[in-house]
């Protein structure tokens, strides 16, 4: 068996490229849309690996058998052994370490989804493990002509370069993640909590209103008519940072605004700005811009 690697991967596809597995023909591709995938075509001959622990899901397809044969694996509980068939898929779900034992000579279809993106497909639907909800095929290979079209033509589109290629290739991926969840049974999936227009608009003025008052998240989240957790969780989504942190980006927004266009000292720009004294504007400041008020207003301000 291939020795155990004690480095740690972040891509699957990085560890295939450097580990035993360089040895066989392979192509690699990235799907060209907004959600990072990864792709690969291999021609795999027998083998005895080990695969490490990957922040990935893995589906595997198989396309062609050269010389037939077995394919076992173990996920930690005992082996399994299947003659695999063309059409055949298998998948290995996120953060799975796995040994691998093969007589046979294939080629193989590989999608490599990172967990990020799967959380970004599913939003705040995603399950609380991911790889609890595509445990269950990994149970034994299956088969799913939809899902072989679909990536086929994933694999197709991550060698083109229009602009329907990038839009096409999210959309696939969406689908497919959604009919994987769906044959592994995964019907449970945490509560969708939106934050909608109308709702993001009403938090975004009432802290732009009240940025001098000691608001916080929880004042944000009863404006939304949200709990403070999904309020969270919904609000990172939308907006792409967390509320604490975009609220402490307009008390910083103002503070600049006060220092360059008024003669009030630092202590009374933090008070008017919700800053709980001087020496948190201070820290807040020097955090964002690296200079204290004092020093921003001096190199910022006309003379």
């Amino acid at each position: 068996m291939q020795a155990r690697s004690e480095q740690k991967w972040q891509s699957y596809s990085d560890y295939y490229r450097a580990s035993a597995y360089s040895a066989f023909p392979q192509e690699h591709r990235v799907s060209p849309g907004k959600m990072p995938c990864s792709m690969l075509l291999a021609d795999v001959g027998p083998h005895d690996y080990h695969d490490p622990v990957v922040p990935e899901l893995i589906i595997s397809s198989l396309l062609e058998i050269a010389t037939p044969g077995a394919v076992s694996w173990n996920f930690g509980s005992g082996w399994s052994h299947k003659d695999w068939t063309p059409g055949s898929f298998f998948a290995l779900p996120p953060n799975t370490e796995s040994d691998w034992k093969a007589d046979c000579s294939r080629r193989v279809l590989m999608m490599v989804v990172p967990t990020k993106t799967i959380k970004r497909v599913l939003g705040t639907s995603t399950p609380a493990s991911l790889g609890d909800a595509f445990a269950p095929l990994s149970n034994d290979a299956w088969q799913d002509p939809l899902l072989e079209t679909l990536m086929m033509k994933l694999w197709e589109v991550s060698h083109g370069k229009r602009l329907t290629d990038y839009l096409l290739a999210d959309g696939l991926l969406t689908t497919m993640l959604s009919l994987l969840l769906q044959r592994a049974g995964t019907v449970e999936l945490n509560q969708k909590i939106s934050l909608s227009p109308i709702r993001l608009k009403r938090v975004f003025d009432f802290a732009e209103s009240n940025v001098e008052e000691n608001i916080d998240v929880v004042d944000m989240a009863r404006v939304a008519g949200l709990s403070s957790r999904h309020f969270g969780r919904a609000f990172t989504l939308e907006v792409g940072e967390t509320p604490h942190r975009w609220l402490m980006q307009k008390r910083i927004e103002r503070a600049k605004d006060l220092l360059l266009n008024s003669d009030l000292d630092c202590m009374s720009i933090a008070d008017k700005c919700g800053f709980a004294s001087q020496s948190h504007l201070t820290v807040a400041m020097k955090n964002q811009v690296g200079i204290t008020p004092s020093r921003w207003r001096q190199l910022n301000r006309p003379n």
